[in-house]
């Protein structure tokens, strides 16, 4: 009996183990281990996100040093991030061909842990001491390396999930322990790097929670169970075999319409950081220890409605869970705009409220998305025969980095539009507002998506 080119393929992507123990009970050494790669990686975006633009042009009432221009800044933050939305399916699918003896993902993790955190740190060192272009063009170098390096890490991590189990409530476990231990690296990052760059400075704030973020990075590879070593024809990869399969994902309109939506909705997130110390300043009139305190506040709300979550998406589809955190964040960042404008209560209590209703979602949404995209992973098997994780996680970063990509010039132009200022902190507000519109547009771009928790109930609805 003859096998077709399908099922050649998947047999020549053989499992490490023998037998199918992809679904054996998840061990607590396992999923923490596993776990700290989003440690470590939040750690990182926690600070870059909140900080970089506030660090390079702080506020002009606060009589710090500004190192860039503020046109220069939003097009180089701008340019890496795309920069970083491109590298991510590209490693993803170097990661799906690559073959050694430790496997598809570790050498990628191993490799690239060091080098994120020596251009994390180094980002925070401009060479010259006031605006200058040279500080812009160092910036630009470092940031390049920041990115690859990220990426290097973050998607073959990303990967390993569906390799790892194969039933979704097991999935949903992984991810939602992840999403947990996650929570604990953005509340490290969040919460010390205010206290931390305002007492020692920012070189020194980064050289030490970077130093823990760079250590959780590499402990995670002794988490990493592969199942799949990639023995495919297809064994060198090459720029037009990486487009071919680009165009073949992008044209199947359920990944589209998961795309659209991550882009939209992950944008919000990347908006709130960055906005988050300009409206602690100019609209509450508080310190940059203060801005940290909130957003620890945030992330420990994200990390407490975790069990939440897990009982939701354990026993509802992904696909409506994900609707109604959509709807929930829309609803809190129309809100936001308007802190300080209710009756009742204090400015500060208003923010603590207003921001715990946008905070809840945002649990949800980090523990859902991996599990869709293991979900897309399985629909694309179902289709072509062939176990693309990598490249699906890839295209995840692609979308939402290409969305944060966005932001440093969206609050570049609305401050400049509204302002930013203690007299006229409008355009502080006005980023809330551009938070919730980025909702909606993502909650209707998600609306055509209909695959299943599982390959059984996806094949039944996509008729395959």
């Amino acid at each position: 009996m003859q096998m077709s080119g399908n099922e050649i393929e998947i047999a020549m992507q053989k499992p490490i183990e023998s037998g199918n123990n992809s679904d054996k009970p998840s061990v607590v050494k396992e999923l923490i281990l596993y776990n700290l790669a989003g440690f470590s990686l939040n750690i990182y975006d926690t600070i870059l996100s909140a900080w970089i633009l506030f660090f390079y042009i702080p506020p002009k009432d606060l009589g710090r040093i500004q190192y860039i221009p503020m046109a220069a800044l939003g097009v180089i933050l701008a340019g890496g991030r795309i920069l970083d939305a491109v590298t991510d399916p590209f490693v993803g699918y170097l990661s799906d061909h690559t073959k050694t003896r430790w496997g598809r993902r570790k050498p990628y993790i191993f490799i690239s842990a060091p080098f994120l955190y020596l251009s994390f740190f180094l980002v925070w060192f401009p060479p010259v001491n006031g605006a200058s272009t040279l500080n812009a063009v160092f910036l630009g170098v470092v940031l390049f390396v920041y990115y690859w390096s990220y990426t290097g890490v973050l998607i073959p991590w990303f990967a390993v999930l569906p390799e790892m189990r194969t039933e979704n409530k097991s999935r949903v476990k992984i991810a939602t322990v992840g999403v947990a231990i996650g929570v604990i690296g953005a509340l490290v990052g969040g919460g010390l790097s205010g206290p931390l760059l305002e007492n020692l400075g920012a070189f020194r704030m980064a050289i030490i929670l970077g130093f823990a973020a760079f250590i959780a990075g590499e402990l995670t590879l002794f988490g990493i169970t592969e199942r799949y070593r990639s023995e495919s024809v297809e064994s060198a990869p090459g720029f037009l075999g990486f487009f071919k399969v680009l165009k073949q994902v992008f044209s199947d309109k359920q990944v589209l319409s998961f795309a659209i939506m991550i882009m939209f909705v992950q944008l919000t997130y990347q908006l709130m950081l960055i906005n988050v110390p300009y409206f602690t300043t100019l609209i509450l009139g508080r310190s940059e220890s203060d801005a940290s305190m909130l957003m620890a506040q945030v992330i420990i709300v994200m990390a407490i409605s975790t069990p939440l979550w897990y009982f939701l998406l354990s026993r509802f589809p992904k696909r409506t869970i994900f609707r109604g955190i959509m709807a929930t964040m829309a609803f809190g960042y129309v809100l936001g705009f308007f802190i300080g404008r209710f009756p009742l209560f204090s400015t500060y209590i208003q923010t603590l409220i207003i921001f715990s209703i946008i905070a809840i979602p945002f649990g949800g949404m980090f523990a859902a998305v991996l599990g869709i995209i293991a979900d897309i992973a399985d629909y694309d098997e179902l289709k072509s025969g062939k176990r693309r994780e990598a490249v699906y996680y890839g295209i995840y970063g692609i979308v939402r980095k290409t969305g944060w990509a966005f932001c440093p010039l969206i609050v570049v132009g609305v401050f400049t539009v509204f302002g930013s200022s203690f007299e006229n902190p409008t355009g502080v507000r006005v980023v809330w507002l551009i938070c919730a519109l980025a909702c909606l547009l993502g909650f209707l771009a998600f609306l055509p998506y209909k695959l299943g928790d599982s390959q059984k109930e996806t094949k039944e609805k996509m008729n395959l």
